[in-house]
């Protein structure tokens, strides 16, 4: 290069003391090419071999001050200083990047808060923490895993794009940013339940029931059973329950016929001994206590306290129907 000795060029000292960037470090920079080039090239060298450097090495090191300090790394750097991507580019990849560390330091932290307070073993610590990390895509294949279980090969609305299964996807909640102990405890057992292989079975059996109870009903049939149970079962069998009316007793047996006769009538079913066991038979397939912890466990992660909370008097009612029913006949 050419040796110049201007005001207008700085040695190495004066550069560091204008940048307040070291002079180790300057030199580090001047040293160190990323594909072919340095990252702060001497513009030229004194008569005596000092390195001098013009206001463009200020620029640079100013910028390469700044992307370092936002944690960006030297081969990134390089780029931007050779123009081959933008600093916009690069602060939007960042920004992604810190917004996902964060969000696992959250997640740390809710776990950790969670330990502090529960008497749990390594392996169900690191169980948590693993679930608790899983990314979004990672979530998507543990929920598919279980649709394809449960509603794979089904034809209709409870086929795995069907109806049913669709709703399934909407509610499956998202872990919040910044998730609550109870929210990282609900999380991880929900995933630990859909992944459970008997509860899959046990859905996958009532998936079936349902898709051949719709392809046995006409339109019609289906619209009136669905209206039935909620408007009459459903509802009046809650209304039992929470008067703490005992299914088994003669009280129990006589509101129970009286329900049952309603129900038939509003779902054009003969009010019969036979109608009466295909119902329980139906009931006895479709309940259990694990369904209504999936709807609890979705509702306190989503907060939506709607579902938490009538997630229990359902199973409830549905347990006293199973029980009134079975002492009638």
């Amino acid at each position: 290069m050419e040796d110049r000795t201007t005001d207008s060029l700085l040695t190495i000292g004066q550069l560091s003391q204008l940048t307040g960037v070291p002079v180790r470090t300057i030199r580090f920079y001047s040293d160190t090419e990323v594909d072919g080039a340095p990252l702060v090239r001497p513009f030229s060298r004194s008569r005596a071999g000092y390195r001098l450097y013009d206001v463009e090495a200020v620029a640079r090191l100013e910028l390469i001050r700044t992307l370092r300090d936002l944690g960006v790394d030297l081969p990134t750097v390089a780029r931007v200083l050779a123009r081959k991507v933008t600093v916009a580019e690069v602060a939007r990849a960042h920004a992604e990047a810190l917004e996902a560390t964060v969000k696992v330091i959250r997640l740390r932290q809710a776990v950790l808060r969670v330990v502090a307070v529960r008497d749990y073993d390594w392996k169900e610590i690191e169980l948590m923490n693993r679930l608790a990390k899983l990314d979004s895509a990672e979530r998507k294949r543990v929920l598919d895993g279980y649709l394809d279980g449960v509603f794979g090969g089904l034809a209709g609305d409870e086929g795995r794009d069907g109806q049913f299964a669709q709703i399934m996807r909407s509610v499956f909640p998202e872990l919040p940013e910044e998730p609550s102990a109870e929210q990282v405890e609900a999380w991880v057992e929900l995933v630990a339940l859909i992944q459970d292989e008997d509860f899959v079975a046990v859905s996958r059996r009532m998936a079936e029931h349902g898709a051949q109870k719709r392809a046995r009903s006409s339109d019609e049939e289906w619209q009136r059973d669905q209206e039935a149970f909620a408007a009459v079962l459903g509802p009046q069998a809650e209304a039992a329950y929470r008067a703490g009316l005992d299914p088994v007793s003669e009280q129990g047996r006589a509101r129970m016929l009286a329900i049952a006769a309603e129900w038939a009538e509003r779902a054009g079913k003969p009010d019969s001994a036979r109608t009466r066991a295909d119902l329980l038979a139906n009931l006895e397939l479709m309940t259990d206590r694990r369904v209504n912890t999936f709807w609890r466990l979705v509702g306190r992660i989503g907060d939506r306290p709607e579902l938490e909370s009538q997630s229990a008097p359902l199973f409830e009612s549905m347990e006293w129907l199973i029980k009134a029913l079975s002492a009638v006949d």
